[in-house]
């Protein structure tokens, strides 16, 4: 893996992967995200994909669809000059770590929609434990909230990568 654009890759391959096993009796089905429908979870990814599009330059607009953004971010993501600097319109967070962080959603909204709707949850290892590591260097603060992640759930020591990362953003593995 060369950087964070093709960790994201990694992601966007599993999200295509799921979501196109979503048929039309899914969408109204619960998720782990407390609440949220197979719909709203599938909105919410393709929001802040969108919106980290606009943060890199892919200038595609937030209610770009998938198969249009996808590509426009894969491409904006690859060029390092895009990930300099912070998003103001984010609050000033460094362009790093709204990279990390929309990955990190993409990849844990996978194994959500996966368990919804009973596919493969198995996330790709290398972006599991990339995401893991930026994940755990970021402010709990920053974290921990009503928009973002809850409280980390236990697990044991040897458990997988995999269970680690999914247990750090507040799912039950």
């Amino acid at each position: 893996m060369d950087g964070i654009g093709d960790i994201w890759g990694l992601a966007a391959d599993k999200w295509d992967e799921v979501v196109s096993q979503v048929g039309d009796d899914d969408w109204a089905k619960p998720t782990p995200c407390d609440g949220w429908t197979v719909r709203d979870l599938v909105d919410h990814a393709m929001h802040w994909q969108g919106r980290g599009g606009d943060v890199f330059g892919a200038d595609v607009g937030q209610d770009a669809d998938w198969a249009t953004l996808r590509p426009a971010l894969a491409t904006a993501l690859a060029n390092p000059a895009n990930l300099e600097g912070t998003a103001e319109a984010l609050g000033g967070t460094p362009k790093q770590a709204v990279a990390g962080l929309i990955t990190a959603d993409l990849l844990v909204h996978s194994w959500d929609l996966a368990r919804s709707i009973g596919a493969d949850a198995t996330l790709p290892e290398a972006a599991v434990e990339s995401t893991l590591m930026g994940l755990q260097r970021l402010p709990d603060q920053m974290l921990r909230s009503d928009r973002m992640f809850g409280p980390a759930v236990e697990v044991a020591d040897d458990a997988s990568s995999q269970d680690k990362l999914i247990a750090f953003v507040g799912r039950n593995p």
